[in-house]
């Protein structure tokens, strides 16, 4: 089966926002075997979009659009895919029932330009939408099926893997063929990952990898295919153990594993609370353990310690350690995690303070220090620990860093205090 994608929206076009749907529809589609042959992005244009689901339509099997779906006068897929397909757009009871329903929650007045969005080209197949009023579709022109769902990346993805991924194998029939398996590490470079990967791996026509990098994560990407699928596990797993025993402490999971997830399973598991004190990041650790359900069992709170005058008068640094060692040393990071954790009574306390940029200086000092000095300390019982890394990119990519640092770094002390307690045991 050949696959066309076609994102919808002038937002994309010129360059306000980038294009999450696209890439995600062409990994899964690839995953599973298919072939994606082209992706398309066209702007909020009647014309333009005929065009490029004209030349779709002459190569490919299936054409996926997302996008145009709202209920505003720029939204044109559903009224430029029916005239495409020559037939009129008719009003789905249902959907108008579930779309006013929706809105009657949310709104204390009915929007009716809403409506338009429960219009689907006749004889085509409703994709009920369950977190939006957009509601997606199928409709079949000639040798292809054309789906068309919301450019909403969290509705997109939701109706995408509970319907469309589905109907998509049933249909073709698709016993999956290709796997892959993704193990993702921290705290080794790129290089250095691949040059220890390469001798356990020997890409053949049954097997290939490559490598990721995302905010200091460096992932590989292992794909078997062209055997069966018994097969092609068996081989994933027999690579997963080896990489695991040459890389050890680096790996930090697979596939859709975090550094939040894994340090939040390990709090859970273990019943222990965290608090954190942030200066440069300022909270995006808190951010990222938050973002995991369940967070509150462990995770008691945090402070953004931006300012000196914060971290004296919430977190209990001393003046005269500010003024000796300043506030991006490990002297600083340590009385925070210190501090952060005898304020709110946890278990462990987690600091990170530094120089995200674009200047050097410390506030309130003449001292310069090298943008993306980063220092991140944790107190677990009695033990104090600080690391200092130095990071490089833009200020957002430091932070970011930073943030995954701190989470690894935690990981490792929490893995290292197990290990102890069994042995002691």
């Amino acid at each position: 089966m050949k696959v066309e994608i076609i994102s919808v929206g002038s937002e994309l076009t010129c360059g306000q926002i980038r294009d999450l749907n696209g890439p995600f529809i062409a990994l899964k589609l690839t995953e599973i075997g298919l072939d994606v042959i082209n992706q398309t992005i066209v702007g909020d244009d009647s014309k333009g979009l005929k065009f490029a689901l004209k030349v779709a339509s002459e190569r490919a099997d299936l054409i996926i659009i997302t996008g145009g779906l709202g209920p505003t006068i720029d939204d044109i897929t559903r009224e430029t895919v029916a005239g495409f397909c020559n037939v009129s757009l008719v009003s789905d009871k249902k959907s108008v029932n579930r779309i006013e329903n929706l809105i009657g929650n949310v709104h204390s007045q009915k929007y009716a330009n809403n409506l338009k969005q429960a219009k689907i080209p006749e004889g085509s197949i409703v994709i009920d939408n369950s977190i939006g009023t957009a509601q997606g579709f199928l409709v079949n022109i000639s040798k292809s099926d054309i789906i068309c769902l919301p450019g909403v990346h969290t509705e997109m993805k939701l109706m995408f893997e509970d319907w469309v991924l589905p109907y998509i194998l049933r249909k073709s029939c698709i016993r999956k063929r290709r796997c892959v398996r993704r193990i993702n590490t921290f705290g080794i470079s790129e290089s250095m990952l691949d040059k220890k990967v390469k001798k356990l791996i020997n890409s053949d026509e049954h097997l290939s990898y490559s490598t990721l990098v995302n905010d200091g994560i460096v992932s590989i990407r292992i794909v078997a295919y062209g055997v069966e699928e018994d097969k092609a596990i068996s081989i994933l797993d027999e690579i997963e153990e080896k990489i695991y025993k040459e890389l050890g402490v680096f790996v930090f999971g697979k596939d859709d594993d975090t550094l939040e997830g894994v340090v939040s399973k390990f709090l859970k598991e273990h019943v222990l609370t965290l608090a954190v004190a942030e200066s440069c990041t300022g909270g995006l650790v808190s951010n990222l353990l938050t973002d995991i359900q369940g967070s509150s069992k462990f995770f008691l709170g945090g402070i953004v310690s931006y300012s000196n005058k914060i971290k004296k008068d919430l977190l209990c640094v001393s003046e005269g350690l500010i003024n000796k060692f300043g506030v991006v040393s490990t002297e600083i990071a340590k009385s925070m995690a210190s501090g952060v954790k005898e304020r709110t009574k946890a278990d462990i306390g987690l600091a990170i303070t530094g120089i995200a940029g674009p200047t050097g200086f410390e506030e309130g000092t003449d001292k310069e220090k090298p943008v993306g000095l980063v220092y991140v300390a944790n107190v677990i019982e009695n033990d104090l620990e600080c690391k200092e890394y130095r990071f490089f990119g833009s200020r957002m990519d430091i932070k970011k860093r930073a943030a995954n640092a701190a989470l690894n770094m935690l990981r490792l002390c929490l893995s290292e205090k197990a290990i102890n307690c069994r042995l002691r045991d």
